[in-house]
């Protein structure tokens, strides 16, 4: 009887070392997760801040290679109506008799415009985009700033 006494008591006394084990008790205190957390949400702004960056320079080379196609246009255009006005001047003139290139030659002209004006306004769309980039990372500058972290030590 006092066997099983005995074995019953150090049963008792193992479940409850057992149950006792499994208690959490946090050693951060909950000052140190607040400026964790901040921490934390200061690194997510610094990450979406340096990806707006990396957008903003896609996009500038983006611009500077619409540019180029721009300027490409702007010479071919020239180039295309000069040689229509001086094709429709001598058919005017009598000198040229082929009323079909001549009509040829300023459709071309044309064309070249209309395709100056299209990649004149992609690349005022280009432009409007960087705008937007750039005031997307004005506001993510202004959000780092004002999160500034601030830790203090305090001794227990």
């Amino acid at each position: 009887m006092k066997l099983i006494k005995l074995l019953t008591a150090m049963l008792v006394c193992l479940t409850a070392l057992s149950v006792s084990a499994q208690n959490y008790t946090p050693k951060v205190s909950r000052d140190s997760v607040a400026s964790l957390k901040q921490r934390l949400e200061i690194l997510q702004t610094s990450v979406k801040l340096h990806e707006l960056k990396l957008a903003e320079a896609e996009q500038e080379a983006d611009i500077e290679k619409q540019e180029i196609k721009v300027r490409e246009l702007q010479g071919l255009e020239k180039t295309t109506a000069e040689e229509s006005s001086k094709l429709s001047a001598a058919v005017k003139d009598g000198k040229e008799q082929d009323l079909k290139k001549a009509e040829k030659m300023s459709r071309k002209a044309a064309n070249t415009s209309k395709s100056l004006d299209n990649a004149v306004g992609r690349l005022q769309k280009q432009m409007d985009k960087v705008e937007e980039t750039r005031g997307k990372i004005r506001t993510e500058e202004s959000k780092l700033a004002a999160r500034s972290l601030l830790i203090h030590f305090s001794e227990n």
